[in-house]
C-alpha cells in the first residue's frame, strides 16, 4: 500500500496554542503562476501532485458538546463538486473580498475527527445582523484531508461574527464516541476580515521544479497543524482485530479487519487515500461473505466512527473462518468535494476482493 510515513497522534495533547502553518524552505510566488483551471494531466483516474500550495491562517478553536471545531482560512480556491460519479467545477468568481473558509470537527477528548457528513452550517453576522448563511461542502484536500469548505464573501473589510452549527454526526459512534451529545450545539467566532492580512498568506510550490512535477503520481504533503488533528486512517497494523486483506478501487487503498464481538465478529471496511491516507468519507459500500460456495453474508456497510478505527465502514457478522471470501462493492464513490489533486480519482471504483 502506498502511503507516506506521517505523525499521526492519538489525542489532544500535542495540539498547542498556536497554528503551524506549511513547513518547508520553499519560495514563495504567486496563486496566478501555478494556477490552471484545466490541467490536461488531471483528466485520468489517479491522485496527482499539485503544482502549488498555500498556506493558511488559524481564526480559532471553540468546544461545545464534547465537540472541537477548529476554522481557518486560505485565498478563494476553485474546487469540484460531486454528484454520483460526476464531478462539477466551482470557479473562483471573485477573490477580491473573499476567502477559503475551512472547518473541522473532532471529539474532544480522543482527538478523532468527526465525519464530514453531520451537516455543518455557517452563518455570517454584523452586530447581529446574519448577511449570509450556508451549509458548507464536505471536502477532501492533500494538505487537510476530510473537512468543511466553501469560498465565502464579505461586503467590505471589517469584524464580522462566524456562527457555526456543527448539526449532527450520522454516522455509527463506536466505544467512548456513543457518549457524544446528540445535539452538539453552535459556536462563534470573532473575525476581523482584512484583504491585507490574507494577503500575507504564502503560496508555494511544490518543489524545485514544481512544473515538471505536477501531474505526476503523488500528492502534496499533509499541512504541519498544531491546533487540529487531521482524518487519517489508521494504518493497517493499528486497526482493531486482524486484518483480512487489502486492495485498490479507483486509486483509493482498502483495508478489511475483523475483530471478535458479542454478535459474532464485526467487519471494518477501512478505505483511504493514497500517499497521505486520509479517510474517504460519504461513499455507501456493501459486501458479500462467501464460504465454501455458500453466501453467509449479503448486505451494506454501515458509515461509522471510533477512536480506533477512524471513519470506516463496517457491519456485524456470524463470524470469519479461513477460506471465507470478501468482497466489497462500491454502490456510491466518495460524495464529497475535491480540491485539485483529487477531483478525477475516487469516482470509477470497481470491486475489492480478499479471500481470508
Amino acid at each position: 500500500m502506498r502511503r507516506r510515513r506521517v505523525l499521526r497522534s492519538g489525542g489532544m495533547a500535542a495540539l498547542a496554542a498556536l497554528a503551524g502553518c506549511i513547513g518547508g524552505d520553499t519560495t514563495e510566488e504567486s496563486a496566478s503562476d501555478f494556477d490552471d483551471p484545466s490541467p490536461p494531466w488531471s483528466r485520468s483516474d489517479t491522485v496527482y501532485h499539485q503544482a502549488h500550495f498555500s498556506g493558511m491562517k488559524m481564526i480559532g478553536t471553540a468546544q461545545e458538546g464534547g465537540r472541537t471545531v477548529g476554522l481557518s482560512y486560505t485565498y478563494s480556491e476553485r474546487f469540484w463538486t460531486v454528484t454520483g460519479a460526476q464531478t462539477q467545477r466551482v470557479a473562483v468568481e471573485d477573490e477580491y473580498n473573499a476567502i477559503h473558509l475551512m472547518a473541522s470537527v473532532w471529539d474532544t477528548e480522543t482527538g478523532t475527527v468527526l465525519p464530514v457528513d453531520s451537516g455543518l452550517r455557517v452563518a455570517v453576522e454584523d452586530d447581529g445582523e446574519t448577511l449570509s448563511e450556508r451549509a458548507m461542502w464536505p471536502m477532501l484536500s492533500q494538505q487537510m484531508g476530510a473537512h468543511f469548505g466553501d469560498n465565502i464573501e464579505f461586503p467590505r473589510q471589517d469584524e464580522f461574527t462566524l456562527v457555526v452549527d456543527m448539526g449532527e454526526t450520522t454516522a455509527t459512534r463506536l466505544g467512548s464516541l456513543q457518549g457524544l451529545s446528540d445535539s452538539p450545539g453552535t459556536v462563534r467566532f470573532d473575525f476581523d476580515f482584512s484583504r491585507g492580512t490574507r494577503n500575507e498568506i504564502k503560496v508555494r510550490p511544490t518543489g524545485a521544479q514544481p512544473l515538471e512535477k505536477r501531474g505526476a503520481p503523488d500528492a502534496v504533503p499533509p499541512m504541519e497543524m498544531s491546533m487540529q488533528p487531521l482524518s487519517f486512517a489508521p494504518t493497517a497494523d493499528a486497526l482493531p482485530g486482524r486484518v483480512l486483506g487489502e486492495g485498490r478501487s479507483g486509486d483509493a487503498d482498502f483495508v478489511i479487519a475483523a475483530s471478535e464481538s458479542a454478535d459474532g465478529a464485526y467487519l471494518t471496511v477501512s478505505p483511504r487515500t493514497p500517499y497521505n491516507g486520509y479517510v474517504l468519507p460519504l461513499m455507501s459500500l456493501s459486501a458479500t461473505i462467501e464460504r465454501d460456495g455458500e453466501t453467509v453474508f449479503d448486505g451494506l456497510l454501515s458509515n461509522a466512527v471510533g477512536p480506533d478505527r477512524s471513519y470506516h465502514y463496517g457491519a456485524t457478522v456470524d463470524g470469519i473462518k479461513p477460506g471465507d471470501e470478501i468482497t466489497v462493492t462500491v454502490d456510491s464513490p466518495p460524495q464529497a468535494a475535491r480540491h485539485a489533486g483529487y477531483e478525477a480519482a475516487f469516482l470509477d471504483m470497481g470491486d475489492v476482493r480478499v479471500t481470508v
